[in-house]
């Protein structure tokens, strides 16, 4: 035993350095080295059977995106698993020692390279900004595979196994292969290494269903069933572009990175059978064509996807931002409606005349705040999927009659008139469905100052009962009247300016009257007024 003890004494410090103590550590770790090795020496093989360039240089080359994954994911002790599978890969292939060590060492260099100059950016393995992106594309993978490539063909090279002639287009494929697996292998382990944890919705899983379906129909369409010339007379490569757009805005990095995927494989397995439109000449042309063609296509949708990364995720904050600040905001508002409702009562029926104009016009401007700042909470739990309903069967007349009623009180300017009846019943929360009606009454007394009169129109119908709430103010222009429910948005003009608001009310009333599976729509005409009519469907039993 006592080679144990010498091996012990010999490697345990090492080991240590790195991490690596005590025996299940030690096993993990020859594990690891193992499988990457495994790995490393069956993808490279694979690469090398595909039209190798003076048998050194393939452009589908799987083992640097692999390498440069490990080591960012586990870390700079996994490189003699990369320097091992390298020196196999080059020895398998026919190459004297002397070469496969160089080859071993460029191959090393690269990954080391490459992996320090992302975490030394402080690039993140979600790729989900835009920083990240152009760090690996335009720093990390081009120099890194830089070395790799001048290595691996210097030695060669020197040793009179390629020609001087052929060195730069055996060094181009070498570095354009290495890129290609940096920009495509690399980021599809690194944004996949962790699950999502959100569960996806209904809708969610079938969008995504139907993304699978077309990315698969469009890369069999365009690399393997249609045996084209080339790309320069065929268009159809570009096809490839809607299906990974969709991915990059609908399921960020990982989306994109799994398209990404799908298609570049398609597209290789085409390009080799010859029936794809980069079917001219020998298969190393063919895929020095298809390389360079993905290159850019996987650096455009890896951009596409971290730009919408980042906007979801300022988005996220903007939300966070709004509910905290609402919620600090609330509490000293409360307070000081509470104290001016005192003052209020305390002065009542004493000489100070302005002093209670003064209180009342607080008191009806933290009424106002107290809306917004109610509007803003439920923003912030429309977008985080929270907004609570209390669904309970409403008569439409009463809720109508009653709010009116009160906003009648506190709004003396306009006269508010009810025409008809809808005799009917719906299914809904009812404190949800007030507050649409109030934020349409309260819409049509801003945007009509000059007028004196708002209508609500009660009509019902076999299977929908209607309310509508007309102005007679200053209208809404026919382009922007699909925009108006949308998030923030508020109409251009100076005269709608004018009126107070966040342009977030319309946006509640659009998801409280979804909810209730009822329509929100209006019908406009500019300096006529404007009528905001909500359907909800009767309730029958």
């Amino acid at each position: 035993m006592r080679w144990m003890t010498e091996w012990d004494s010999a490697w345990r410090p090492l080991l240590s350095r790195i991490g690596v103590t005590g025996p299940i550590s030690v096993l993990w770790y020859g594990i690891a080295l193992l499988i990457l090795t495994v790995v490393y020496i069956g993808t490279g093989r694979f690469g090398l059977s595909l039209g190798a360039f003076s048998g050194f240089a393939t452009l589908v080359w799987l083992p640097s995106g692999i390498a440069v994954a490990s080591l960012f994911l586990g870390g700079y002790r996994l490189w003699p698993g990369i320097t091992l599978g390298a020196f196999l890969v080059s020895i398998f292939a026919g190459r004297s020692p002397l070469i496969a060590i160089g080859i071993s060492i460029g191959s090393t260099l690269e990954a080391l390279v490459c992996t320090t100059l992302l975490q030394r950016a402080g690039v993140r393995s979600a790729l989900d900004s835009l920083h990240d992106v152009l760090v690996l594309a335009l720093v990390a993978a081009p120099v890194s595979a830089f070395i790799s490539a001048t290595i691996g063909v210097g030695g060669p090279l020197l040793g009179g196994r390629i020609v001087w002639s052929a060195a730069y287009t055996v060094w181009y494929a070498w570095w354009l292969g290495d890129v290609i697996s940096l920009l495509q292998l690399a980021p599809l382990l690194l944004t996949w290494s962790t699950w999502p944890r959100m569960t996806p919705s209904t809708k969610r899983l079938i969008e995504l269903g139907l993304l699978s379906v077309f990315i698969l129909a469009v890369g069999l369409f365009v690399f393997v069933g249609l045996p084209y010339p080339n790309l320069k007379r065929d268009p159809s490569t570009y096809l490839v572009f809607p299906p990974l757009t969709w991915a990059a805005l609908r399921f960020g990095p990982r989306g994109a990175t799994a398209a990404l995927a799908i298609i570049s494989s398609l597209a290789v397995i085409g390009t080799i059978l010859g029936v794809s439109p980069f079917s001219d000449g020998n298969l190393g042309d063919r895929l020095f064509s298809l390389q360079s063609f993905m290159g850019i296509t996987a650096a455009t949708t890896l951009i596409l996807a971290a730009m919408m990364a980042e906007r979801y995720v300022l988005e996220r904050r903007k939300d966070e931002f709004i509910s905290i600040a609402s919620h600090e905001l609330r509490t000293p508002l409360t307070c000081l409606h509470g104290y001016t409702q005192l003052l209020r009562r305390q002065l009542a029926g004493s000489d100070h005349p302005h002093a209670l104009r003064v209180l009342a016009t607080m008191e009806t401007q933290t009424r106002r705040l107290s809306r917004l700042i109610a509007d803003m909470l439920d923003l912030s739990k429309i977008q985080a999927g929270k907004l609570t309903f209390t669904d309970e069967t409403v008569n439409m007349d009463v809720l109508v009659y009653e709010v009116a009623e009160q906003f009648q009180q506190t709004s003396s300017q306009h006269q508010v008139t009810i025409e008809g009846n809808t005799s009917g019943m719906v299914v809904g929360d009812r404190e949800r469905l007030g507050q649409v009606l109030n934020n349409l009454l309260t819409n049509a007394v801003k945007y009509s100052p000059g007028a004196e009169c708002i209508i609500i129109h009660l009509a019902p119908t076999a299977r929908y009962l209607t309310v509508s709430v007309q102005d007679f103010g200053i209208g809404i222009p026919k382009a922007e009247q699909e925009k108006i429910f949308e998030r923030f948005y508020r109409v251009a003009g100076k005269q709608r300016q004018i009126a107070g608001g966040l342009g977030i009310g319309l946006t509640i009333a659009h998801q409280i009257i979804e909810h209730c599976d009822g329509k929100l729509w209006v019908e406009s005409v500019e300096g006529q007024g404007s009528t905001f009519s909500f359907s909800l469907p009767r309730c029958l039993s």
